[in-house]
């Protein structure tokens, strides 16, 4: 019932916005927000200008840092809504609460942000009949101006809808500068030492994670919708490539690659080309 979508909406927001000092992210944005200089933030804003935006208007106002945990809870939870009103299955919240909900919603906020937008991106697709590039383009931009990572998972629109030449080459060119920027542009030191070193640092939990990840997609794949089917694939074999390059790239980018998973098991569900023991395995 739309009462209890919304209850379960409003606890999740106010987990986000309220939380406290949580998270392996909380004291690097709390430097930001006691370091914040409105010229040379903008200049290292690394193009999330949106999230730029959240901190110039939260130190012009003299506001406190919990104003960042509010304006992270208000938009993401708008997107995941929106979400939710387009596949009216109340269990999605289930299946990305561990990964979304706690690793990103109380902890690398900027991400989370970027990863609920492009799940609503990922969903007008699958769950609607969208034939224009032109919506994904810009929320995909807008998420990236979050998080600057969410341009990579640009590659996921060739399996959404049919490209002609032309858009396959500006979709991979989104991707590659999203790719590029998260690991080799931003913050030089931090992304050098994480990928480029990976032999000195991994995520251990990364293949576990991703290991849900690819239980989902094989739960609801089903041939007979291509679509999907492609789409599961195409998510299998670029995780597999990011874990064989580095555990942390995997680990960062399943934030968005298990909610999309699931996206596809809901859909075919929804189609009624899957049983619903696969759903019940799922959770």
């Amino acid at each position: 019932s739309k009462l209890r979508s919304f209850l379960a909406f409003l606890i999740l927001f106010l987990l986000i916005s309220l939380k406290g000092e949580v998270g392996p992210d909380y004291y690097g944005y709390l430097v930001r927000y006691e370091n914040f200089d409105p010229i040379d933030s903008f200049l290292k804003a690394n193009l999330e200008y949106s999230w730029y935006l959240i901190e110039y208007v939260t130190n012009v106002n003299k506001w406190s840092y919990q104003m960042y945990t509010f304006f992270t809870a208000i938009i993401g939870m708008v997107f995941l809504v929106l979400t939710q009103n387009k596949i009216k299955y109340i269990g999605f919240l289930v299946f990305i609460f561990q990964i979304l909900i706690v690793q990103l919603g109380l902890s690398g906020m900027r991400q989370f942000i970027a990863a609920c937008i492009l799940v609503y991106a990922a969903t007008i697709y699958l769950f609607e009949n969208q034939k224009s590039i032109i919506k994904f383009i810009l929320l995909i931009t807008f998420a990236a101006s979050f998080h600057v990572s969410a341009l990579a998972m640009s590659f996921v629109l060739p399996f959404l809808i049919k490209l002609n030449k032309k858009q396959y080459f500006l979709i991979f060119l989104i991707a590659i500068v999203g790719i590029y920027s998260e690991i080799f542009i931003s913050d030089i030191n931090k992304y050098d030492f994480r990928y480029l070193q990976g032999s000195r640092l991994t995520a251990a939990g990364a293949w576990i994670r991703f290991t849900i990840t690819t239980a989902i997609i094989i739960f609801g794949l089903i041939k007979s919708n291509r679509r999907t089917y492609n789409l599961g694939l195409s998510i299998l074999v670029f995780g597999l490539i990011l874990g064989i390059v580095n555990t942390i790239a995997l680990h960062r980018f399943n934030y968005y690659l298990l909610p999309i998973a699931s996206l596809i098991l809901i859909r075919n569900y929804k189609l009624n080309l899957i049983r619903h023991i696969r759903i019940k395995y799922v959770y």
